[in-house]
């Protein structure tokens, strides 16, 4: 096997993990969000298309809610990218520590 074919499937086996991490992680922070906001104010998430909803709940619930996946998905694809390195791939650990220094760069400059 080639290292060009080498690098491609470590980066595809990289990108694959990661994805799996972030959709399982997101869906549970999506339910823990949820389940926050309702014994928090004692009702369902508002309908952010719903012309009946406060506006100013369904701009908390969006809100809450993009927060709250995103820092989930960074948080993975860091676990990820950490995870990767230490498993031996040095082909791979080259984008996994690029993804972890760029992550930590963009957390700084916030």
């Amino acid at each position: 096997m080639s290292n060009e074919k080498h690098d491609r499937a470590s980066s595809l086996e990289f990108k694959i993990m990661a994805g799996a991490l972030a959709a399982i992680s997101t869906f549970a922070v999506q339910k823990l969000i949820r389940g926050s906001w309702k014994s928090i104010t004692g009702q369902e998430p508002p309908d952010p298309d719903d012309p009946d909803a406060s506006t100013v709940a369904a701009v908390a619930w969006v809100a809450a809610s993009a927060v709250g996946v995103a820092v989930v998905q960074v948080l993975a694809r860091r676990v990820a990218a950490n995870r990767y390195a230490t498993l031996g791939r040095t082909d791979s650990s080259d984008e996994g520590q690029r993804l972890v220094r760029s992550s930590s760069k963009k957390a700084r400059k916030s």
